[in-house]
């Protein structure tokens, strides 16, 4: 019998899980797709991006392998999903060899709320871009044998409603990268740091940072080469954006 390697890219609400990763006892979003991925016969997926508890995606990607292609069981999977805040917006069937982490740029979309100053924080997301060695910006932990260097090759800083929507672009990030990114900002536009202060710790000099609150963070992209995906007209989707119409949260409408 043939098998295929689906590709899904998924979207969800990342308050309601305990992060993407699958750990024991508490509810994941791996661990959710994983199940019903199994009960449809197909093997456990293999997530392109990791995201902390608290953290939203619009576009993360999985793939799994099947007896089927994705068209084939696509709807039983979105229909499985009904119950969990996880939406499937698209698929494609792939190589066998493919592998979704292995990505051409990936963006992601940090909310902040209550900033006067987005000059300031935007001369202070400004000095990020580049490749610069971020272990003063990121968990890395003493067992963890990781290149901490890393190249943003885009930050855009824009208003809308009072809110600061800051989009970060790159290859890939470390572990709590973008939160610390952000709370750095922050620091220099509250007073706690100077902008010498991030030039400072990009430099290798060892800086306490704040970290920026998880749920206003949000994984919006991932490209890679020659792969199209088919786009799922997901009627749960439909239906949330047509209640959100109705009010001002604009952050919930930037989500779907």
């Amino acid at each position: 019998m043939s098998k295929f390697t689906n590709l899904f890219r998924i979207a969800y609400h990342g308050s309601e899980f305990h992060g993407s990763q699958i750990q024991p006892d508490v509810v994941t979003v791996e661990g959710v797709v994983k199940k019903i991925l199994n009960e449809l016969g197909a093997t456990s997926p293999f997530f392109a991006s990791r995201t902390d508890k608290g953290v939203n995606a619009t576009c993360n990607i999985i793939t799994t392998t099947s007896n089927n292609k994705c068209k084939e069981f696509v709807g039983d999977l979105i229909e499985r999903l009904e119950r969990y805040p996880i939406w499937i917006t698209g698929y494609s069937d792939v190589e066998m060899d493919f592998n979704p982490r292995i990505a051409n740029q990936r963006k992601y979309i940090y909310y902040v709320f209550n900033e006067g100053k987005k000059e300031l924080f935007t001369e202070a997301m400004q000095l990020f871009v580049g490749k610069h060695d971020f272990k003063n910006f990121a968990r890395i932990l003493e067992s963890d044998i990781v290149d901490s260097r890393r190249t943003i090759d885009k930050i855009k800083v824009s208003t809308k409603d009072s809110v600061l929507i800051c989009e970060i672009t790159g290859i890939s990030f470390l572990w709590h990268q973008i939160r610390k990114m952000i709370g750095a900002a922050t620091d220099v536009t509250n007073g706690r740091k100077k902008l010498d202060d991030i030039k400072k710790g990009l430099n290798g000099e060892k800086i306490e940072f704040t970290m920026a609150k998880a749920e206003f963070l949000t994984l919006s992209e991932i490209k890679y080469d020659a792969i199209e995906i088919e786009k799922v007209r997901n009627e749960r989707i439909m239906r949330i954006k047509y209640e959100l119409s109705k009010n001002d949260n604009f952050f919930w409408k930037e989500l779907f």
